[in-house]
């Protein structure tokens, strides 16, 4: 949804993001919550970034971040650190963006995920130019 922003037709998307955001919000409590709790931050970190709430959206990012850490979900930590990164780095906060991809490139690679891990490295290269 967030690559849709600002694009025809976006608003319908994100409105279905919403609606699929709320509805896993619905079933996460029915669950599991501490195994859905860190999914849930991050899908309400997006939908806020989308709607340009940047301060909520900071706040939930590193909840994501802190709960993934604290239920020892290293994959979603990486995944969190990694958006997170990413929504600095576009609200023009490039030195704030480079601790969060750097936290997901240690994360990824403790998961085991090399390439993945990689990718970040040349991307955060990439936006420099």
């Amino acid at each position: 949804a967030r690559e849709m922003n600002g694009k025809n037709g976006s608003k319908k998307w994100i409105e279905r993001a919403i609606e699929c955001k709320d509805e896993f919000v619905k079933l996460s409590v029915s669950a599991s919550t501490w195994n859905f709790e860190n999914k849930s931050f991050l899908l309400q970190a997006e939908e806020h970034f989308c709607s340009r709430n940047f301060e909520l959206a900071e706040t939930l990012y590193d909840a994501a971040i802190s709960s993934s850490k604290i239920h020892k979900f290293v994959n979603e930590e990486a995944l969190a650190n990694e958006l997170a990164g990413h929504f600095y780095l576009e609200t023009g906060r490039r030195n704030r963006s480079v601790h969060y991809f750097s936290q997901a490139f240690e994360k990824y690679n403790e998961w085991g995920a090399v390439a993945k891990a990689n990718t970040l490295i040349e991307y955060l290269d990439e936006s420099e130019r």
